[in-house]
């Protein structure tokens, strides 16, 4: 009986083997296990939390930058409104200046200063047509007053003397 299973066995190897008939439904090959990572299940909630929030950053960013702009603003206009209140009453202070040299009695005076006499006539020119309406005549200069001084010798007892014009000035027209 061994050389009957040696000589079957040795039959046997050359051809392929014998199907055997299934028993029953073959079973399925077991799974190999594997680590595998959490499931991302609130990333549409945690993008839209991350975009609200960066939106709110920008917001309050603009919020800042806006509110340093007006204040910046503020404050130069404070500055411009103080100087504007310099500006103007300097410009009042020369205003009342050139008015007080403007005034007849300057003018006469810087008049009469320069060696200027005033006139005893008046003349006109119109000038739609060029006419002088009016005679001008002259006017004659002012004679120099002349100052005559007597000098008196000094009383003994201390007294200053003192000098008194002799003659009056004299204007002619």
């Amino acid at each position: 009986m061994s050389q009957t299973l040696a000589a079957s066995s040795g039959a046997r190897a050359g051809r392929a083997p014998a199907r055997v008939p299934a028993r029953g439904p073959a079973r399925p090959p077991r799974p190999t296990l594997r680590v595998v990572a959490a499931p991302v299940a609130e990333r549409g909630r945690t993008v839209f939390v991350l975009g609200a929030l960066a939106l709110l950053v920008a917001g309050l960013v603009t919020l800042l930058l806006v509110n340093t702009a007006l204040a910046q603003g503020s404050f130069r206009l404070h500055d411009l409104r103080a100087r504007s209140g310099e500006l103007a009453d300097q410009s009042q202070a020369l205003r009342e200046d050139i008015a007080q040299q403007a005034s007849p009695q300057r003018l006469s005076s810087k008049a009469a200063a320069l060696g200027m006499v005033p006139s005893g006539s008046v003349a006109f020119l119109r000038l739609s047509d060029g006419r002088v309406l009016g005679v001008a005549k002259p006017a004659a200069a002012p004679t120099a007053p002349t100052v005559t001084a007597s000098a008196t010798s000094a009383p003994t007892t201390g007294a200053k003397a003192t000098t008194a014009p002799t003659a009056q000035p004299t204007t002619t027209r």
